[in-house]
């Protein structure tokens, strides 16, 4: 199977993600770092006059917790059933979909000593949806397993990068917390453990162990293996990357929401978002560059929210999650 091979059949993979447009909205900007593997990107959840859209957002978000928490062979044998089906039959099994989803969800949070936050399941969107990158193996299945070892990053993700011809395989990492500081602390400690060899071995372990669940071919694993095996002829054009969310509590929604001559919010906020990005950019290479990472390919989310608190409960409200 050529490279190109390769390339469609993760293209294959790829869905349609048009209601994110509408929820989660883009700043571009021009700030650069002395990491030049480093990019950045800025989103924040859209606003409705002036009040931004968070309960909308989490609607649509949790709307592909499925998606995220089960194995995409799972998913395409229910779907097939459709044409076997009436549509009450049809209806119950995606419903079922959903519930084996929130369950799996919960559990494995608990399991890991997490709150089940949603910052997992807000990067496995950005990243698919953005980078282009299918998920390739559902760890939240594995995380509920006692008897599978699946510890480590919250998603694995890969893309075939045509203009290198390398094949990147993405580990995920979320960080939702008040602080920026504190949440990019977190998060640049996260992203060295998940860059460590061991970590890394460990993580293509898993890849190889469950490629039956990708969704892919026998032809396109193959092919896959070819990359992620040290013996194969393509192990030495794998790039090994990170992909992290790290939202925060951003005052500058208060700001616009108390301003009464604010016609264009989205545009008053896109310009005090660019104005923290240029503040914290500095502090985020320095904490890569000290850990050592300087050098290595990362894809950093920034995702300002009203709170972080609020994006929390309601998330876990509308997931069913219950103390306990």
């Amino acid at each position: 199977m050529s490279q190109t091979d390769l390339e469609a059949a993760l293209a294959a993979l790829e869905k349609t993600w048009k209601p994110l447009d509408v929820r989660i909205k883009t700043v571009e900007h021009e700030v650069a770092t002395s990491c030049s593997r480093l990019t950045l990107r800025l989103h924040f959840p859209a606003f409705r006059e002036r009040e931004t859209t968070v309960n909308d957002l989490i609607e649509v978000v949790s709307k592909y917790l499925a998606r995220f928490c089960l194995p995409r062979k799972q998913l395409s044998e229910t779907y097939a059933k459709k044409a076997t089906l009436d549509d009450e039959e049809y209806h119950l099994e995606l419903t079922r979909l959903d519930h084996e989803a929130a369950s799996l969800f919960i559990r494995g949070n608990r399991l890991a000593n997490k709150n089940g936050e949603g910052g997992e399941l807000l990067l496995y969107l950005m990243t698919e949806w953005i980078l282009q990158a299918p998920q390739i193996i559902a760890k939240m299945s594995l995380k509920t397993n006692r008897q599978v070892p699946a510890h480590g990053s919250d998603g694995i993700h890969v893309k075939y990068d045509a203009a290198t011809g390398k094949l990147v395989i993405f580990s995920g990492e979320a960080k939702l917390q008040k602080s920026i500081s504190k949440a990019i602390r977190s998060a640049v400690e996260s992203i060295g453990n998940a860059l460590n060899a061991e970590q890394i071995n460990h993580e293509l372990a898993l890849i190889k162990r469950n490629l039956d669940f990708s969704g892919l071919d026998d032809t396109a694993k193959a092919a896959l293996i070819e990359y992620i095996n040290p013996y194969g002829s393509n192990s030495n054009a794998r790039i090994e990357a990170v992909t992290c969310l790290i939202a925060f509590d951003f005052k500058a929604f208060e700001r616009i929401r108390a301003s009464a001559n604010n016609d264009d919010p989205e545009a008053a906020f896109a310009a005090a978002a660019r104005k923290a990005i240029a503040r914290v950019a500095p502090i985020i290479a320095k904490a890569l560059t000290d850990a050592g990472l300087s050098n290595r390919q990362i894809e950093l989310f920034l995702f300002p929210l009203p709170s972080t608190d609020t994006f929390r409960t309601l998330f876990q409200n509308r997931i069913g999650w219950t103390e306990g």
